[in-house]
């Protein structure tokens, strides 16, 4: 039974679709010619003014149009139901996934807070579940904020509050708040720059960003690791770069990660928690800043750089001189 339904698979379908109409015209085109002369003598019983000296070929021509524009039309019906087909499955997929990642913050939260209601802890350990509580539910606002940004038709309706930001010092507050993480992924993460640098960005947008690119950093490295921020810049733009120790990618999938819930299927990320929403929101506030994201890789399990050019204020920079 499942070896049938499989034969009525639209792909197999569309082959034979295709197969079938391609015979077809292979027929009529030999028929044709071969019954040509038939047809020849056929055509001097018609009135003379019906006919016309290429007649035959207008007659062959417009059958192969026909078929041409039946054949294109099947093509196009099978492109937008596989397109259908693809994202349906990338919905059911973002489902479970947002399913997972509201389910694991909510059920720590409810250990702990139960924990807390019937049993006696010590101040340092409550201090430890507040803090453990406070992370999660941070890491449900991020997926919240996320799923809010993803959602929204027209990426330009991003309401932005641009203001001259020290990206060094931002950067810094960043990595402090995410220090617990660090802890728990015996991660050690570097801060390189040589100068302050003041960039034009609205703070809460990039501060998605780099949590995004921290978390992202953190899930697809091993323990142990090291993650290197590096900040410099050029004539027009702040350059910063994420770069980890990670998992990294193949040089046909560098084209896929900012995609809309694109996530790397492999045996090494297949259990790592996330909604393929990241880096999809991550370019679209960046471009929004008039930046540039990039990501580079030199293949599997050689870690990834993440690139970021945002805008540098200009006009401190001419008060300054």
């Amino acid at each position: 039974m499942n070896r049938l339904r499989a034969l009525f698979h639209p792909i197999f379908v569309f082959i034979g679709v295709q197969i079938a109409w391609i015979g077809l015209m292979i027929v009529w085109v030999y028929w044709y010619f071969k019954n040509s002369q038939n047809l020849a003598e056929f055509t001097k019983k018609l009135p003379p003014e019906l006919l016309q000296s290429n007649f035959n070929l207008i007659v062959l021509l417009e059958g192969g149009v026909l078929m041409f524009v039946i054949l294109a039309g099947v093509y196009v019906i099978f492109v937008y139901w596989n397109k259908q087909s693809r994202l349906n499955q990338l919905q059911s997929n973002f489902i479970s996934s947002v399913s997972h990642e509201l389910k694991s913050p909510l059920a720590s939260i409810q250990l702990y807070l139960e924990t807390l209601k019937y049993q006696k802890v010590s101040s340092e350990e409550a201090k430890d579940f507040v803090e453990t509580m406070l992370s999660d539910t941070e890491r449900l606002s991020d997926l919240i904020d996320n799923i809010l940004e993803s959602s929204k038709s027209d990426p330009k309706s991003m309401q932005l509050q641009f203001a001259s930001v020290n990206i060094v010092s931002f950067i810094q507050a960043i990595i402090a708040h995410h220090q617990k993480l660090f802890e728990d992924k015996e991660c050690e993460i570097k801060l390189n720059f040589n100068e302050q640098i003041k960039v034009i960005i609205d703070g809460r947008a990039m501060r998605m960003v780099f949590n995004n690119l921290i978390a992202n950093a953190l899930r697809y490295s091993p323990a142990r690791t090291i993650l290197v921020i590096e900040v410099r810049r050029d004539k027009k733009f702040c350059i910063i770069d994420f770069i980890d120790q990670g998992f990294g990618f193949d040089r046909k999938e560098l084209k896929k990660v900012f995609k809309k819930f694109y996530r790397v299927q492999n045996q090494e990320t297949q259990n790592i928690e996330g909604a393929g929403l990241g880096l999809y929101i991550s370019r679209l506030i960046i471009k929004n800043h008039k930046g540039k994201i990039n990501v580079f890789s030199e293949g599997r399990g050689k870690g990834t750089r993440f690139m970021l050019s945002l805008p540098i204020d200009h006009a401190l920079i001419e008060k300054n001189k």
